[in-house]
Order: C-alpha cells, then structure tokens, then sequence
C-alpha cells in the first residue's frame, strides 16, 4: 500500500515544472471558491483553506496569482 499525500506531491511539481500558473476561480468540479495549481500537465484543485500555503509559494518563486473569479 502506497501513501499518497496530495499537496505534498503538487508542492514538488510546482518545484519541478517547467510551467506553473495558479488562479482563482468561482468554482471548479464543486469547489467554491477554488485555486487551481496548473503544471505542465495537469490541473490541481485547492480548497480555501489550504490557499496560503500556495501563496507562499507563489510569492517565494515570482508566480503571480490571477483572480478569475466573476464579480
């Protein structure tokens, strides 16, 4: 049996990708609000209450956080 722990393995593909973009948006497979990590591959959901941790990535390695929601 393997332990998959999820942002621990997003974290590590912001790390390692050649491409990262994250943004808000109003919803996203029944999450709301949701910010979505996009690697080179895939596309992360986020619930808001682990959004910090990923601002503080962001901030450490010059990704700017667009805010798509609608207003």
């Amino acid at each position: 049996m393997s332990y998959y722990n999820y942002h621990s393995n997003i974290k590590k593909k912001i790390k390692e990708s050649t491409i990262t973009e994250m943004f808000i948006v109003d919803n996203y497979n029944k999450i709301s609000p949701c910010l979505i990590v996009k690697t080179d591959d895939k596309h992360y959901p986020i619930r808001e209450y682990r959004w910090q941790e990923y601002f503080d990535i962001a901030n450490s390695i010059g990704i700017v956080i667009q805010d798509k929601r609608t207003i």
